[in-house]
C-alpha cells in the first residue's frame, strides 16, 4: 500500500502504528472504563476483520457452542450469535454479487424456522414489544427473544455453504468440543480477583452458582457442563465402539472421568442425559447385534457400583446429582434437591391451569422489570422465603420444555416447534442412513444427540430460548457437514439441495 502511495514504509510504522500501539498500551495499563474498553475492542475488531472475511463460516461453527460473550454489545449476547449475524450478512452479499453463490436449501427445516420466527414477531408485537434491561426499558425479556431470533439467524449462517468433506470431521469435533470453554467461567473465579478481567469474554453468571450455594455444597456448573462437552466429543469422534474399546482402556477411563466431573455441578439432568443418550446411540450404531453389549454394560455397571458403594463419601454436589436414585446420600444434599423438585412442582401446579388462557395468543417473553425487581428485593430482605417461586413466574422460568413454548407462544409455537423437530429428525435420519462413510460416526452422534435432548426436553426439563439454539445448531451442522440432505437415489421432493463451490472471499 505504501509503495502504491509513494510513501516510505518507515513513515507508516513511526507515524501510525507505533503511536497507536503506545496509546493502546496506555489504555490497557490504566483502570478500565467503558471508553477505553470500547476503543481497544474496536481496534481488535478492525484487525480481525480480514480474518473474519476469510473464515467467517468456520468461526460461526466453532463458536456456536462456545460459552463466550460479546462484551461491547448491550446485554452482552452470545458471541456465536453475533458472528452468525455478520457471517449471514457476508453470505447474502456474496449471493448478491455472485449469482453462483447459493445457500444449501432444505425447505422443510427452513420453513419451520421462518414460521417460528413469524410467530415470535407477531406475539412480541401484540404483547408489548421487545424490551430489555440493558436497553433501559421497564419491560424485560429481549435476551430471550434474542435466543430465538439468534438461533434462526445462526441456522441460515451455518447452512450458507457446505463444509469441505476432508475437513468435516474436524469441524464437527470443534463444534462439540468448543463447549468446554464454559469450564473457564468457574476456573476464573477459583483463580481469584486478578483474573476477573477475563469475564469480559466469559459470562460471570455461570460462576454465580458456586458463589450462592450453601457452604459445603459448592456446585461447579462450568466444570460440569464443560465435562459434558468432553464426553460428547468422545462419542462423536470414536462412537461407543471406539470409546469402550478394551484395547484402548484409557478412553474408557477418560469417558467415565468426564461423566464423574459432570456431576460436580449438582444437576440431576447431567446424569439423566447420558443415561438416555448412550442407549439411543447404542441402537443407532447397531451394537446390540454384536459383542459390544458386554463391555459397555460391564463398564457402566462398574461405574454405577462405584457410585453406590461410596455415594455418601462423595462431594455434596455429586450426591445432589445422584439424589433421585434410591441410594444412601447426605441428608443436606437430598433435602436441597427435594426442595428444588417441590419448587418446580408448585410452579407447574400454578401454571398449567393458565394454558387455555394463552392458547391462541401467548404472553410472549416480555415481563415487568419492576415487578421482578421488587420480588427479588423482598426475598433479599427476608419478606419472602428464599425459594419463593413468584420471581420465576414473573420471568417465565417454568422449568419445563413444553410450558416454555405454550405459554409464551401458544398453540402456534407448539405447532412450529413440532414441525421443526419432525423436519430435523427426518433430515438427520437421512444423513445417518445415506451420508458419506467418513461421516458415519458424526451423523450417528448428531442424530442420537438430537433424539436424546428432545426426550429430555419433553419429559424432564427444558427452557425454550436456551435449548432452541442447541437443536438448531445440531441440524444446521448436520446439513452443512453433509452438504445438504443425503438420499439413496434422488433428492427429496420438498428438500431440494443445491450445493455450489465455496466462494473465495478476500
Amino acid at each position: 500500500m505504501t509503495a502504491t502511495l509513494g510513501l516510505p514504509r518507515w513513515l507508516l510504522i513511526y507515524g501510525l502504528i507505533l503511536p497507536l500501539a503506545a496509546f493502546i498500551g496506555y489504555l490497557v495499563a490504566t483502570p478500565a472504563t467503558l471508553m477505553s474498553v470500547a476503543f481497544v475492542g474496536a481496534v481488535i475488531l478492525l484487525l480481525a476483520f480480514p480474518l473474519f472475511l476469510r473464515w467467517h463460516h468456520a468461526w460461526v461453527i466453532f463458536c456456536w457452542n462456545a460459552v463466550l460473550i460479546f462484551y461491547l454489545a448491550p446485554g452482552q449476547p452470545n458471541l456465536g450469535i453475533v458472528l452468525a449475524a455478520g457471517s449471514l450478512l457476508l453470505s447474502v452479499l456474496h449471493r448478491t454479487l455472485r449469482s453462483e453463490s447459493g445457500f444449501i436449501r432444505v425447505s422443510s427445516v427452513a420453513n419451520s424456522l421462518i414460521f417460528l420466527g413469524v410467530v415470535a414477531v407477531i406475539t412480541a408485537k401484540l404483547t408489548g414489544g421487545i424490551g430489555g434491561r440493558a436497553l433501559g426499558t421497564e419491560g424485560w425479556g429481549a435476551k430471550r427473544y434474542l435466543g430465538v431470533f439468534g438461533a434462526i439467524i445462526g441456522y441460515f449462517a451455518i447452512v450458507a455453504r457446505a463444509v469441505p468433506k476432508d475437513k468435516a470431521v474436524r469441524y464437527a469435533s470443534i463444534f462439540i468440543l468448543s463447549g468446554v470453554t464454559v469450564a473457564l467461567c468457574d476456573l476464573i473465579y477459583l483463580a481469584g480477583p486478578k483474573f476477573y478481567f477475563l469475564y469480559a469474554l466469559f459470562p460471570s453468571n455461570v460462576a454465580m452458582v458456586q458463589v450462592t450455594t450453601q457452604p459445603g455444597l459448592e456446585r461447579l456448573s462450568g466444570i460440569a457442563f464443560g465435562a459434558v462437552s468432553a464426553w460428547s466429543f468422545m462419542l462423536l469422534r470414536y462412537g461407543i465402539r471406539g470409546t469402550f474399546d478394551l484395547r484402548r482402556p484409557w478412553r474408557i477411563f477418560f469417558f467415565l472421568l468426564f461423566i464423574a466431573l459432570s456431576l460436580l455441578g449438582g444437576y440431576r439432568s447431567l446424569l439423566i442425559i447420558p443415561v438416555i443418550l448412550l442407549p439411543v446411540q447404542f441402537y443407532f450404531e447397531e451394537l446390540f447385534k454384536g459383542r459390544w453389549l458386554i463391555p459397555v454394560t460391564l463398564a457402566c455397571s462398574l461405574f454405577a457400583c462405584g457410585l453406590v458403594a461410596f455415594s455418601d463419601k462423595l462431594p455434596l454436589s455429586v450426591q445432589r446429582s445422584l439424589s433421585f436414585l434410591p441410594i444412601r446420600i447426605d441428608p443436606s444434599a437430598r433435602s436441597d434437591a427435594q426442595g428444588s423438585l417441590e419448587w418446580r412442582l408448585q410452579i407447574w401446579r400454578i401454571v398449567v391451569p393458565e394454558i387455555p388462557r394463552y392458547l391462541l395468543l401467548g404472553k410472549g417473553f416480555t415481563y415487568s422489570g419492576t415487578d421482578y425487581f421488587l420480588t427479588e428485593e423482598a426475598v433479599r430482605r427476608g419478606l419472602y422465603p428464599f425459594n419463593v417461586y413468584e420471581g420465576a413466574l414473573i420471568a417465565g422460568d417454568y422449568h419445563h420444555g413444553l410450558l416454555t413454548i405454550l405459554l409464551p407462544f401458544g398453540i402456534w409455537g407448539l405447532i412450529g416447534s413440532a414441525w421443526f423437530c419432525w423436519a430435523s429428525l427426518r433430515v438427520l435420519n437421512r444423513n445417518y442412513r445415506y451420508g458419506d462413510a467418513r461421516l458415519k460416526l458424526v451423523n450417528t452422534f448428531l442424530l442420537s444427540l438430537f433424539v436424546a435432548r428432545l426426550i429430555f426436553y419433553v419429559f424432564f426439563y427444558g427452557q425454550f430460548e436456551q435449548d432452541f439454539p442447541i437443536f438448531v445448531g445440531i441440524i444446521a451442522a448436520s446439513i452443512s457437514l453433509n452438504g445438504g440432505v443425503c438420499t439413496d437415489k434422488v433428492p427429496l421432493k420438498d428438500d431440494a439441495v443445491k450445493v455450489l463451490p465455496e466462494p473465495a472471499l478476500t
